[in-house]
């Protein structure tokens, strides 16, 4: 499988690192790694795999939420002493954790700026009221308010929400309505979507996804997408992500914001700025506390003016 040699204990290091995955999809991973690596040589012209080399392919193939894992093979001093100081951060006063904020900002392709007393409405996929992401959608949702716009947010929690059953009659164009599933989704939820002109979607992630509620959430909109793959959704929709996570490391779970505006792209709604929060962790279990940071509050906050005004 290897094409060029592999120094400085390299070897070692890819067969530590892959032990970790089962049996059944090792090889994928050592593979993917074994590719990644040679190919960074190749590109500077090295003429074998050298420690930095294999390390930048490690960086490139594992998702930030991977570094547990990367550690235990790179330097377990700095395992151990993140894994202390998260185990202290459990004690940390509200107000006092390493909350940090990330924005992703990019003008829309394809949506315009959205007029004041157009409808903006948010989705909230935490079951926790008053919480990070709860707070950060109110935030949006205010300045989005203050500029004359009409709001309103949906607690998935709170509402009749059934998983899809994958009968496909949603494809066969002879249903009479959008989903044969009968539940707040089709009785009311399905017009908002499509009544909305911005959209607002806030989620935690537990476990390296998106938390089940909107995975379910996003599972009913399968029936939005035609026999023929075209869109039912309204074109021209814009929207904005709320994330929260307690690990410190704000880029963990890139690759599920990513999926996610991926997701949105794929029945044409333009997403058009992330708001990610990490660092929660403390003595309340994160609940709230980024209300103790003004400074993210006030970002988010601005972010709501500017989801109002990016245009193309």
């Amino acid at each position: 499988m290897k094409k060029y040699p592999w120094l400085d204990g390299t070897h070692a290091s890819l067969k530590e690192l892959c032990e970790f995955f089962p049996s059944l999809i090792r090889g994928r991973w050592e593979e993917r790694l074994v590719r990644t690596a040679e190919r960074i040589a190749a590109f500077h012209g090295q003429p074998a795999v050298t420690k930095d080399i294999f390390w930048q392919a490690v960086g490139e193939v594992f998702p930030g939420g991977y570094d547990p894992l990367i550690l235990r093979v790179k330097d377990r001093e700095r395992l151990h002493a993140e894994m202390a100081a998260a185990r202290r951060q459990e004690e940390l006063e509200p107000g006092t954790e390493p909350v940090q904020m990330i924005q992703w900002q990019e003008g829309s392709e394809t949506t315009g700026q959205i007029p004041a007393g157009a409808m903006i409405y948010a989705v909230n996929a935490s079951a926790r009221k008053g919480g990070n992401t709860d707070i950060l959608i109110d935030e949006v949702l205010r300045a989005c308010a203050d500029s004359g716009c009409r709001t309103e947010k949906l607690y998935l929690s709170d509402s009749n929400l059934k998983p899809c059953t994958g009968c496909r009659a949603c494809r066969r164009g002879d249903v009479p309505t959008i989903c044969t599933v009968r539940d707040d989704m089709t009785e009311k939820v399905y017009a908002k979507l499509f009544a909305a002109d911005g959209l607002i979607f806030g989620f935690p992630i537990y476990t390296a996804r998106e938390n089940g509620i909107m995975a379910n959430f996003m599972d009913r909109w399968d029936c939005l997408a035609n026999p023929e793959l075209s869109r039912k959704m309204p074109k021209g929709k814009k929207a904005l992500i709320v994330c929260s996570w307690m690990w410190p490391n704000p880029h963990a779970y890139d690759h599920v914001i990513e999926q996610m505006v991926i997701l949105l792209k794929l029945h044409g709604v333009e997403t058009t700025e992330v708001l990610a929060l990490s660092g929660t962790r403390g003595k309340r279990h994160g609940r709230g506390v980024v209300k103790y940071h003004p400074d993210i509050l006030e970002r988010a906050y601005r972010a709501g003016i500017r989801f109002l005004k990016t245009s193309a």
